[in-house]
């Protein structure tokens, strides 16, 4: 009987302490990447654009270069990716879902990709272009990318 209470002790605490450890999780400021991907993404009037498909990190500094977006098509049919400058893209409040200043009908005229056929992400001329499309600013290499105010 000794056993038994001594095995449900260690299996509350156990139990408190996996708990204690999820509670401090979620009150963390920092994001995992495995949020991010399949987040929805909208434009300012809560309407849906498409999903995060993959971020793009910059392997010198580490910073998210880009988060990629699924847009159009039909159960994977049809639908194009755009790298979408990290900086063009903001949280919600509630974090559930991340704003892009773009119209559905200006998404379509953007620079994107098919799925399978993915752009050199890394040469300049191509991001130039993008940036310039989202109306970012293209970042200096000793500036900071990786954080962004709240809307």
């Amino acid at each position: 009987m000794r056993h038994l209470w001594m095995i449900v002790l260690v299996m509350t605490a156990l139990t408190v302490t996996n708990l204690d450890f999820a509670d401090a999780a979620d009150k963390s400021t920092v994001m995992k990447a495995s949020s991010l991907i399949g987040k929805k993404v909208q434009d300012t009037d809560g309407k849906k654009l498409g999903d995060i498909k993959d971020l793009v990190i910059d392997p010198v500094d580490g910073s998210i270069s880009y988060a990629v977006l699924d847009f159009g098509g039909f159960l994977g049919i049809g639908d194009k990716y755009f790298a979408v400058p990290w900086e063009a893209l903001q949280l919600t409040k509630d974090q559930k879902a991340i704003v892009l200043d773009v119209r559905k009908k200006d998404l379509k005229q953007a620079p994107g990709f098919d799925k399978n056929n993915w752009p050199d992400l890394s040469n300049p001329a191509y991001a130039v272009i993008v940036y310039e499309y989202y109306g970012v600013p293209f970042p200096d290499n000793d500036e900071d990318t990786t954080t962004k105010p709240q809307r």
